[in-house]
Formats: structure tokens, sequence, C-alpha cells
């Protein structure tokens, strides 16, 4: 876990001076329940479950725009560790709301390894210039995942209730 926090924070050292048309990057450290959800899955299954998560995500946009997040993601007892990286598009909505909405690939890293695709929004209320707080929710698709040499292939679709979270811009 520690290895994993350290070459993403080396990574994002290295990344940060290369990029010039930076106009926004953000951290954000978000305390979510975002598996509270109802889960569809193709075996015409439906749950509800509630775990509590932890995430932390750090965006960087370009030209108020376009940019990309890089996620970390874990439950509450800590034995999965999930990786996203998505397509970021930041809209400023007014001087004190700003919208991103985020698409791309997570990857389960810890016990099973899994693949899905999520489609997540946030909503970023600023409390002061370089803090705010961040409310999402999204579209969480789990496509395969590799159980003992297995496939589980079974594609389960979860509608988080909203994550909230506390962010800054730097």
């Amino acid at each position: 876990m520690r290895k994993v926090i350290a070459v993403m924070v080396l990574l994002i050292a290295i990344a940060v001076p290369s990029f010039a048309a930076v106009t926004d990057m953000m951290a954000n450290f978000t305390l979510t329940n975002s598996t509270s959800s109802m889960d569809i899955t193709t075996a015409n299954d439906v749950q509800f479950k509630f775990n509590i998560d932890l995430a932390a995500d750090f965006n960087m946009i370009f030209d108020n725009g376009p940019g990309f997040d890089v996620a970390l993601i874990t439950e509450q007892n800590f034995n999965t560790i999930e990786l996203g990286a998505y397509y970021a598009h930041k809209i400023d909505v007014n001087n004190d709301f700003d919208l991103i909405i985020m698409a791309g690939p997570r990857f389960k890293l810890a016990s099973n390894f899994a693949v899905g695709v999520d489609c997540k929004v946030n909503f970023l209320i600023d409390m002061t210039p370089s803090c705010y707080i961040s409310l999402g929710t999204g579209v969480l698709i789990d496509i395969v995942e590799f159980r003992n040499g297995d496939a589980d292939t079974n594609v389960s679709f979860s509608i988080p209730l909203p994550s909230v979270g506390i962010g800054v811009r730097f």
C-alpha cells in the first residue's frame, strides 16, 4: 500500500512541472459510502449493500476544461484497493460552483483482480478560493473479475449514493 502511494506521489511530482497549460490541480479526499448501492447484474440479481469507502483523487485540468483524474479507493476494512484513471472535464457553472464529469477504467488490485468502467459526476462547492466540498455520484460498471484462474464476466451496474469529500486546489 505504501509503495503504491509513494509511486503515485512521485509520478505526480514529476508530472506537475511538465504541464505548462494546467489551470487547476486539485486533490480530493473523500469519505464515501459509494458502495451503498443497488447492484443490478446480468444474472437478474438485485442486491443492496452498505460499505464505507475511503478515496483520494488527484485532478489536473487543462485550459479550464479537459483533464485527467487518478483515484485510489479502499474499503473500510482495507482488504481491497482500487485504482481509477479517468478522463475529466471541468465545467464552471458560476464563481462558487463547478462540475467535473469523469469517465474511465477502474482496476481492483487487491484480493481478486477485476476491471470496471466508471462514469462519475462531482459537484464542487467552493468554501474558500483554495478549499471546496465535493458531492458526487455516478454509475460503476464491473465488467470482469478473475478468481482462482477463472474469469467471472457477470456484468454488474452500481449506482452509488452520493459521496461527500473535501478538496484543495493548488
